[in-house]
């Protein structure tokens, strides 16, 4: 499978670029960088505002990782929402498009989503704007596309140990997920397709 992935110089990018390569996939980054860390890659240098040559370019790809988020968490500019929107415009519906954004689109119960609880951190409230916009603007259209909604991510590399569940926060009392496993769940929904349309919750395993 082939395979680009937008914000790969990142924690979650990283792994996901990592995992892709272990299950034999071709991988293509696409960075400000003329170089990249991890062996084995093609890389593409660009801006993510450069509409046409993401636009020449999401065509060639079976599967587009959007893994992207403003670092500054104090300012408002989106950049994960204008990534969506221009890559949408430009694939099919045969191409598997995955997101990831955070937990907070996930549901607690039938009717209450975590980014409405209260006490939520107001320093969040940047980032989840920028993800719910995302979310909604996808859920409007007939392609193949995944939003993965993982919990605080930490460094660490997958050891499959994770929970997954759609459209829910999965019980666990663990509040952390490995980058590795955001990044192995993804690499495998890439090749085995379970979910479309949706939305899926991860964290590390914990003892309920």
């Amino acid at each position: 499978m082939k395979v680009i992935v937008f914000g790969a110089t990142g924690l979650v990018g990283k792994q996901i670029v990592k995992e892709s390569l272990k299950l034999g996939n071709e991988v293509t980054v696409y960075t400000r960088q003329a170089e990249f860390p991890i062996n084995g890659v093609k890389i593409i240098s660009g801006e993510l505002d450069d509409e046409a040559k993401i636009s020449a370019i999401v065509r060639d790809f079976d599967a587009i990782a959007c893994a992207i988020a403003n670092r500054d968490l104090e300012d408002p500019t989106q950049v994960l929402t204008p990534l969506v929107k221009l890559v949408t415009k430009h694939i099919s519906k045969e191409q598997r498009l995955i997101v990831v954004a955070g937990s907070g689109l996930t549901l607690l119960n039938f009717n209450t989503l975590r980014r409405d609880l209260p006490g939520q951190p107001a320093f969040l409230k940047n980032p989840r704007a920028d993800h719910w916009d995302a979310y909604t603007y996808l859920a409007a259209l007939d392609i193949n596309y995944l939003v993965v909604c993982p919990t605080m991510i930490v460094e660490g590399d997958s050891d499959g140990n994770y929970l997954f569940e759609e459209k829910y926060f999965p019980q666990s009392e663990s509040k952390e997920i490995f980058a590795g496993n955001v990044g192995h769940y993804i690499a495998k929904e890439f090749n085995e397709q379970n979910f479309r349309q949706t939305r899926i919750g991860l964290v590390n395993k914990g003892q309920v």
